[in-house]
């Protein structure tokens, strides 16, 4: 390495090389020294901070990682047979898996009873289903084993324009009124053709099979909802009397109505 004595700052003379080992003991030297004192000067500040702290230095604890307890090869089963002692671990998690059976466990209990109350109201609504040919219960017009006998009872056809493509209660078709309101249906009380069970006069009960009549005008040929008088009455609006002692700022006043009882919610206990 060359070095350049200075002199005055003008004159620059080369002077002697310094020697690689002359070099490499002052680094080394130098290095040293450096190290030591930032030991030094380390140490003095940690003895100071455990002097403040009162000699405890505080650690911060790492968050472990959430590991799933699963069952691995069965081991878990083996213990269970073998009655050692569980892991406190998988004792939670054994807790929350009972709790989820039981909780499985009612919810079949419930679609299974419900399930068993729904075919239920079938069969009931089977048995009490009266049929119109035999009169008998349990079945109906279609099941009925004396109406596939009867080849003129006209079975799955409109009884008012006769086709077989659709039922009375969807059909659109203009007919004379001479020739009656069914005049392709068959009664099955009387057998003559042009009318309905319900409208035959060789029947007794009319539209109640079971018995019954009208509430409002007691005839059997209607129910009570299609009432005629009940319609009329319902449609009719009346005006009050006004009288000469009467004040002008009367109002009548509504008297009390009578509500119709209606069925309490039905509670089920399991």
């Amino acid at each position: 390495m060359t070095r350049w004595a200075r002199a005055n700052n003008h004159r620059h003379k080369p002077s002697n090389a310094t020697p690689w080992n002359q070099m490499w003991q002052t680094s080394k030297k130098a290095n040293n020294g450096q190290g030591s004192s930032q030991l030094s000067t380390n140490a003095q500040k940690l003895s100071v901070k455990q002097n403040q702290q009162g000699g405890a230095i505080h650690k911060t604890k790492k968050k472990k990682k959430d590991y799933n307890n699963e069952d691995v090869n069965g081991f878990i089963d083996y213990l269970k047979q073998s009655g050692q002692p569980l892991p406190l671990d998988y004792v939670g998690v054994e807790a929350e898996s009972e709790i989820f059976k039981e909780e499985l466990s009612v919810a079949l209990k419930k679609d299974k009873r419900k399930n068993d109350r729904r075919i239920k109201r079938q069969k009931a609504k089977q048995n009490n289903m009266i049929c119109f040919k035999c009169r008998k219960t349990g079945h109906g017009l279609a099941d009925c084993p004396q109406a596939e006998e009867d080849q003129d009872l006209g079975r799955g056809i409109c009884y008012r324009c006769g086709s077989t493509e659709h039922e009375i209660h969807r059909c659109r078709a203009k007919i004379d009124p001479a020739v009656g309101e069914f005049p392709f249906a068959k009664c099955f009380i009387c057998g003559a053709s042009g009318h309905v069970s319900r409208s035959c006069p060789d029947n007794p009960k009319g539209v109640y099979s079971q018995g019954g009549s009208c509430r409002v005008c007691g005839s059997v040929e209607h129910f009570q909802k299609d009432c005629p008088e009940n319609r009329s009455s319902g449609n009719s609006v009346t005006v009050g009397r006004w009288s000469n002692q009467m004040s002008a700022d009367h109002e009548d006043i509504p008297g009390p109505v009578n509500k119709v009882k209606t069925k309490g919610q039905k509670i089920v206990t399991f």
